[in-house]
């Protein structure tokens, strides 16, 4: 069960107060995988009922293909937080707003409209495009980065809203961020201090229903449908992947009773392929079942 909005007051978020940047404890598991693995690696991962954590180059800078969209979310939420936004405001899909790669809504009719809840929500849980470049339109990129960096995020930046010409074939001309800021932003909003218990619940609960759960949970025990069969699931995974050609990003809470799991890691390696099988994505699981067995150890 979560424990938002329980308990004793937290203090409210700050990114500097969640997590040393250098904290480290054993985590063989994880640890051995990221030393062997062929490509370039980064990640960190916390169990915020121990506080234990395990981190790998956590504060080297790194390309986030779509996970930047969690931010995005952060900060849309914030704007409905302070009343300049509202997630019942009705959008009106044009034309001009479809771009291609991930996402649905390049397949609909321009005319369309949808409130900017389902928009925001199409925008983590399909990683859809268009509704991502809606979102930026609407808050406007240097209002995204204002608030990121009020947050602490200090090595998060959105640096393109997308468009494949201006990125090119080089992701950080997208976004960049770190495993640290990732992690912090994760434990803020299990907590529930990122921006306020109710941001924390909508952002959380808008990550729940993310589809693409391939990567760090790839090998855990997670069944994806057991709610829409009336079952109850031992493992919930809210989170938010990122993926482009030959590189694989994941931001991830992770349940089950009396535990909660945060872990992000952005990998790179040879395999440009999307394939289910990708090699990155492979190596992603791999490193998400070591650490949830490394963070979650007796």
């Amino acid at each position: 069960m979560s424990s938002l909005g329980r308990g004793k007051p937290r203090p409210p978020f700050s990114g500097k107060d969640v997590m040393k940047k250098g904290d480290s404890f054993s985590g063989a598991g994880a640890l051995d995988l990221a030393r062997t693995w062929s490509g370039d690696v980064v990640f960190a991962g916390r169990n915020i009922s121990t506080g234990k954590t395990i981190r790998w180059q956590a504060d080297k800078s790194t390309a986030t293909a779509s996970c930047i969209k969690l931010q995005i979310l952060v900060a849309l939420m914030s704007e409905v937080e302070k009343g300049r936004q509202s997630l019942d405001q009705v959008v009106t899909i044009k034309a001009s707003d479809l771009v291609g790669g991930s996402g649905v809504l390049k397949h609909l009719s321009p005319g369309v409209t949808m409130p900017l809840r389902d928009i925001a929500t199409l925008m983590i849980i399909l990683s859809d495009n268009s509704a991502t470049n809606i979102v930026i339109d609407l808050l406007g990129l240097d209002r995204i980065n204002h608030v990121i960096s009020e947050l602490g995020l200090t090595s998060t930046r959105l640096v393109n809203r997308v468009d494949f010409e201006k990125i090119g074939n080089d992701p950080t001309n997208f976004s960049v961020s770190t495993a640290h800021d990732f992690l912090t932003t994760l434990t803020a909003i299990a907590e529930g201090r990122l921006i306020s218990v109710r941001a924390s619940q909508a952002i959380r609960g808008i990550m729940l229903r993310q589809h693409y759960v391939d990567l760090l949970p790839r090998k855990l025990p997670y069944d994806p449908y057991a709610r829409d069969r009336g079952m109850e699931s031992g493992l919930t995974v809210a989170g938010k992947t990122g993926f482009v050609s030959g590189f694989r990003g994941d931001a991830v809470i992770i349940e089950r009773p009396g535990v909660t799991v945060v872990m992000t890691a952005f990998a790179s390696g040879d395999d440009p392929s999307f394939l289910p099988d990708n090699a990155v994505a492979r190596f992603m699981g791999d490193l998400g079942e070591a650490l949830f067995n490394d963070l979650t150890a007796a």
